[in-house]
């Protein structure tokens, strides 16, 4: 079989879980999805669904991305990775902590995380480069075993992860991710050929 000149990359986030509800960080702490978010989910993979079969779902092993990876449409031939470098970004000293909480007692590196959060790294957590580099070493070793011209590869990963792969997948800083988040999950679907693939790749290192 042929090796790609391009891919398709169909990026999907996971719903929230009730720590999101009750505005608390969250980072790699395993929680499920909410019912609310188990739905909007649903909603998003039955509006936004390719018709042509995904050669591979890619995904960490966390609950909420084995749940949402199990809603999309799988085909006889489609394969189910799990992988842990897929993980959420970590947030150290900062999980389940009140938004709130963290604003009040220090409140200059809350208005930093909202307005650069680039720059600022949890206690004990990872930066959100740091959990870039990360995710894309994970994505782009799955995506050298594929086979064909241009396979379709869904990745599905919880929102911070999400975000910081949306931003680099657009061409767009990684400052970017609170107004990416603000989005309704949706499934989007990115063509990169292997060309472009090197180049981002070669430009994410350069600014590292």
């Amino acid at each position: 079989m042929s090796k790609p000149i391009g891919y398709t990359v169909t990026l999907l986030r996971t719903g929230g879980t009730s720590w999101d509800d009750e505005d608390r960080f969250v980072g790699q702490t395993d929680l499920p999805m909410t019912d609310h978010g188990s739905d909007l989910v649903a909603r998003a993979v039955h509006a936004g669904v390719s018709q042509h079969p995904f050669s591979i779902i890619l995904t960490s092993d966390e609950e909420a991305c084995v749940s949402t990876a199990r809603m999309l449409p799988q085909g006889p031939d489609t394969k189910v990775k799990t992988n842990t470098n897929l993980k959420n970004i970590g947030l150290g000293l900062w999980e389940g902590v009140l938004a709130s909480d963290l604003q009040d007692r220090n409140p200059s590196t809350y208005s930093q995380w909202k307005e650069h959060p680039e720059r600022i790294t949890p206690p004990e957590g990872e930066s959100l480069a740091d959990g870039l580099e990360r995710l894309l070493a994970a994505i782009e070793k799955s995506l050298s075993k594929c086979k064909g011209s241009n396979p379709n590869i869904a990745v599905v990963l919880r929102p911070l992860a999400w975000a910081v792969v949306r931003s680099w997948l657009a061409d767009e800083r990684l400052g970017s991710i609170w107004r990416l988040l603000e989005e309704p999950i949706a499934l989007e679907h990115f063509e990169l050929t292997k060309s472009e693939l090197a180049e981002r790749k070669q430009s994410t290192r350069a600014s590292a």
